[in-house]
C-alpha cells in the first residue's frame, strides 16, 4: 500500500491547501499595504458662519489635457461648463488676462453669480499690453457689479519684463479709468522694494507660496508664515487693504526639504487658510481652481496638481469629513491581488516541481508559498510603478515614459519572476544572469550583437538588455537631480521593481563572466549611483525623505553592477 505522504491526491491537496494559506498571507499583507496609504484621515472641517463653508476665491485657468496658453485653446462651451463647476463651490474667481479665450468670463460669471478679480497681463510686448488694458478697462465698466476689482500685472516685476515706471504708468491709467479698486501682484517680498507702486494702487496684491520660495515651509508652518508675510505688508504699508492674490499647496508631486505634496496636505491647508482668514479677517485667493496639466512640461509634477479639480473636474475633497491620500487605494487592491492570483496560477501550472516523488511534496509545499508570496509582491510592486507612470503622464513624452518603465520593468520583473519558479520547484537557474549585462555593454560598445554563448538563453538576452536600459535611464535622472533638480521628480516607484528584481538576481550568479575587457560603463554606472546616493540628500538638505528613498533606490542598482566588475576582475586575473 503506498504511504499516505506520496498519495497523488494527498499531493495534490496539500499543494492547494499551501497555494490558498500563502495567497491568503499575501493578500492580507496587499489589502494592508493600500488601506494604510488610502485609509480616511481625520483633519480639522472648514467653518464658516452658515455651516456649509465655501471656498471664497481661486484662480481660475480652465485648460484641460492638451490645452495650453500656447496652443490649443478652451472652447467657449467649455468655459461656462467650467464658470458653472466654479460658482458650486467658490464666492469668486480670478483671472490672469481679459482677452480672446477668457473675454467672455465676467459674461459667464455674472450668469451664474460669481464675483471676478479681473486681470490685465502686462509682459514685455508693448502692443500686448495695450490690448490688455483696453479689455480690462471695457469688462470692468461694462460689468461694474461681477468685477471687484482690477489687477495690472502679474508678477511682471519679478520677471523684470518691463520698468517700475512703465507698470506705474499702466496703472495710473486703469485707475483713471474705472470705479473699481486696481491693483498690482507680486510675490510678497517684491513689494518691500518698490514702496511707488504700493503707493500708487488702491489695494496690495500678495502672493505666498511655501512650497515654491527659495526656503520651502512644511505644511506645519504654513499659517504662521502667511501671517508673518500679511503683517510685514501691513506694517509696512499701513492702512492700505491687502490681498493674499495666491496662496495654495500642490497635491501631487516632488518634496522641496520637508515641504511634502499630497492630497490629504493640501486638504488640511485650504481648511486652515479658509479658518484662519475667517478669524482673523484675511482676504485671500487659492492657487487655484483647477489642475493645469500643461504646466508640467514646464514644472514637472507638481506644475499640474495646484487645482482643487482635477482634470476629470471633481473635487479632490470635502471641505469637512475624513479625507483620502488615495482614494482608489481599494481598486487598486484588488487589481494588483487579481494579477497575483493569476501569475501564481500560471506559475504552478506552466512550472511543475520535479524531483523524486518522495521529496516532491515538501518541495510543492515549499515552492508553492514561496510563488505566491513573490506574485503577489511582484504585482503589488508593479501597481505603484504603474500608479506613478500615471501621475507623470503629462504629453506624449510622459505617456511613453510610463509606458517604458511600468511596461519595461513587468517584462523585467515576469522574466525574474519565471526564474525564480523554475528554481523554487527544482529546475536549473539557468546561466549566470550578471554575465549577460557585461557582454551587452562590450556589444554595445562595437556596436553589435553577439551571438548568444553556450551559457546564454533568450531569457539571459531580455534580462540583459533591459538591465542596461534602466541603468542608463536611472543614469540620465540621477544626474538631472544633481545638476538641475527643481522640476525633476524622485522616480523611486517607477524604478523599484527593477532594483529589487536586480538584486534578487544576484543569488543566481554561479560563476563568472567571460573576460571581455575593461568595465568602463560598469564603472561609470556605479561611481554615478554612488555619488548620486550620497549628493542628493545633502543637496535637498537632508530632511527631504523622498531624497533618502532614491538615494537607497541608488544603492541598490549599484550592487548588481559593481558586483558585475568584481566578477570580471577576477575573470581576468584568472586569464592572465
Amino acid at each position: 500500500m503506498r504511504p499516505l505522504a506520496q498519495n497523488p491526491a494527498v499531493q495534490t491537496l496539500a499543494v492547494l491547501a499551501t497555494a490558498l494559506v500563502t495567497l491568503a498571507l499575501a493578500l492580507t499583507l496587499n489589502f494592508a499595504f493600500w488601506w494604510v496609504q488610502g485609509r480616511p484621515q481625520d483633519i480639522p472641517d472648514a467653518v464658516s458662519a452658515d455651516n456649509h463653508p465655501r471656498i471664497k476665491s481661486a484662480s481660475f485657468s480652465p485648460y484641460r489635457t492638451g490645452q495650453s496658453p500656447f496652443g490649443q485653446p478652451f472652447t467657449r462651451a467649455q468655459l461656462e461648463e467650467d464658470i458653472a463647476l466654479a460658482a458650486k463651490h467658490f464666492q469668486r474667481i480670478r483671472i490672469y488676462a481679459n482677452g480672446a479665450q477668457f473675454a467672455p468670463v465676467p459674461e459667464l460669471a455674472q450668469k451664474y453669480g460669481l464675483k471676478v478679480i479681473l486681470g490685465a497681463w502686462i509682459g514685455a510686448d508693448l502692443k500686448d499690453n495695450e490690448l490688455e488694458i483696453a479689455g480690462a478697462i471695457k469688462a470692468a465698466n461694462d460689468y461694474p457689479d461681477t468685477v471687484e476689482r482690477v489687477v495690472v500685472g502679474n508678477e511682471v516685476l519679478l520677471r523684470q519684463e518691463i520698468t517700475p515706471e512703465l507698470l506705474l504708468g499702466y496703472i495710473q491709467r486703469v485707475k483713471a479709468a474705472v470705479k473699481q479698486p486696481v491693483t498690482y501682484a507680486d510675490v510678497w517680498a517684491y513689494w518691500l522694494e518698490h514702496p511707488k507702486i504700493a503707493a500708487a494702487v488702491d489695494s496690495i496684491t500678495i502672493h505666498i507660496l511655501p512650497y515654491w520660495e527659495n526656503t520651502p515651509t512644511p505644511l506645519e508652518g504654513v499659517i504662521p508664515h502667511m501671517i508673518q508675510a500679511h503683517a510685514r505688508i501691513a506694517a509696512a504699508y499701513p492702512g492700505k487693504p491687502i490681498l493674499i492674490g495666491e496662496i495654495g499647496w500642490p497635491s501631487a508631486g516632488r518634496v522641496r526639504k520637508d515641504a511634502v505634496p499630497g492630497r490629504v496636505a493640501q486638504a488640511r491647508f485650504v481648511r486652515e487658510i479658509i479658518n484662519t482668514a475667517h478669524e482673523r479677517g484675511i482676504d485671500y485667493n487659492i492657487f487655484e481652481l483647477f489642475d493645469e496639466p500643461w504646466k508640467a512640461q514646464q514644472e514637472g509634477t507638481v506644475g499640474g496638481n495646484w487645482g482643487l479639480v482635477d482634470g476629470s473636474r471633481h473635487m479632490k475633497f470635502p471641505l469637512t469629513g475624513p479625507v483620502s491620500e488615495k482614494p482608489y487605494w481599494f481598486t487598486a487592491f484588488l487589481l494588483s491581488s487579481g494579477a497575483a492570483g493569476l501569475l501564481c496560477a500560471l506559475a504552478l501550472l506552466l512550472r511543475p516541481p520535479l524531483g523524486p516523488v518522495r521529496s516532491r511534496a515538501g518541495r510543492t509545499a515549499r515552492s508553492t508559498g514561496l510563488i505566491a508570496l513573490a506574485a503577489q509582491g511582484l504585482c503589488t510592486l508593479l501597481a505603484v510603478s504603474f500608479e506613478q507612470s500615471l501621475r507623470l503622464a503629462f504629453g506624449v513624452e510622459g505617456v511613453l515614459s510610463g509606458a517604458l518603465m511600468t511596461g519595461g520593468g513587468a517584462v523585467l520583473c515576469l522574466l525574474v519572476f519565471s526564474e525564480l519558479a523554475d528554481v523554487a520547484n527544482g529546475r536549473s537557474p539557468g546561466p549566470a544572469p550578471l554575465a549577460p549585462v557585461v557582454a551587452r555593454l562590450e556589444s554595445l560598445r562595437s556596436l553589435r550583437l553577439r551571438p548568444l554563448g553556450p551559457d546564454q538563453s533568450w531569457r539571459c538576452l531580455a534580462v540583459g538588455w533591459l538591465d542596461l536600459v534602466f541603468g542608463l535611464a536611472a543614469l540620465a535622472l540621477t544626474v538631472g537631480l544633481i545638476i538641475d533638480p527643481r522640476y525633476r521628480d524622485f522616480r523611486v516607484a517607477q524604478f523599484l521593481p527593477v532594483a529589487l528584481c536586480m538584486l534578487v538576481r544576484l543569488r543566481a550568479a554561479s560563476g563568472p563572466p567571460r573576460p571581455v575587457g575593461t568595465p568602463r560603463e560598469e564603472w561609470l554606472l556605479v561611481g554615478v549611483f554612488l555619488l548620486g546616493a550620497v549628493w542628493i540628500p545633502v543637496q535637498e538638505g537632508l530632511v527631504n525623505q523622498a531624497a533618502w528613498a532614491w538615494s537607497a533606490l541608488l544603492v541598490l542598482l549599484a550592487l548588481p553592477w559593481g558586483l558585475s566588475i568584481v566578477q570580471l576582475r577576477r575573470a581576468v586575473r584568472r586569464a592572465s
